[in-house]
């Protein structure tokens, strides 16, 4: 049988930490309303049904969806995002040549500032949609994305050293009707020195 690890107490070198007061105020803050790039359509939605194997007839169905309590085609609530995703150049242009869209968006001076300490390690660690009213064909999708928690002081996780933080993302259809309440919850770590591969905490 293979060596059994041992979890060891961390003892690191002390390093470098976040400096909260450069970020508490971004707490509660949120970006400006963003457009949607594209409408909704029954052709996105269509072919979202077709990839996830989603047999719903409110989704796919004109005449089932007609007679129910909707009038009319809905889309699938996790959709909400589709239509306000950067574009596939936006991302390259953020993750790879480090070009934000927004710089001045809260949650992009937060990521800015934990590089900086850095916390350049990432990942997702939950996401909870809470979906408020229906999205229908035609609608066009808003949203703002702020910031609604940040960790005060390091946490030390098999990562590596990290802070949690929170995203808060909310959905508007044009007639400013919120259609999805979003959280976002993210460790951003400092990948570990070969030493500390283990440690309580």
């Amino acid at each position: 049988m293979g060596k059994k690890y041992e979890v060891k107490p961390f003892n690191s070198p002390l390093e470098e930490s976040l400096d909260y007061s450069l970020v508490a105020d971004l707490v509660g803050k949120f970006s400006p309303q963003r457009d949607p790039h594209d409408e909704v359509s029954e052709s996105d939605i269509r072919h979202w049904c077709e990839v996830m194997h989603d047999a719903n007839p409110l989704y796919r169905d004109t005449e089932y969806a007609r007679n129910s309590e909707y009038g009319g085609m809905i889309a699938p609530p996790a959709m909400v995002q589709a239509w306000s995703l950067g574009s596939m150049k936006t991302a390259l242009n953020q993750f790879v040549e480090e070009k934000l869209a927004f710089p001045d968006d809260p949650n992009n001076r937060l990521t800015e500032q934990v590089v900086k300490a850095g916390y350049t390690g990432v990942m997702a660690t939950a996401q909870v949609q809470t979906y408020k009213a229906p999205i229908k064909p035609g609608d066009t999708i808003y949203f703002k994305l702020g910031v609604s928690q940040i960790s005060e002081y390091d946490h030390f996780t098999r990562q590596g050293v990290g802070r949690y933080y929170m995203i808060v993302y909310t959905f508007e259809n044009q007639d400013g009707e919120e259609v999805c309440f979003c959280t976002f919850r993210v460790l951003v770590y400092k990948p570990p020195a070969s030493t500390r591969k283990l440690y309580k905490g």
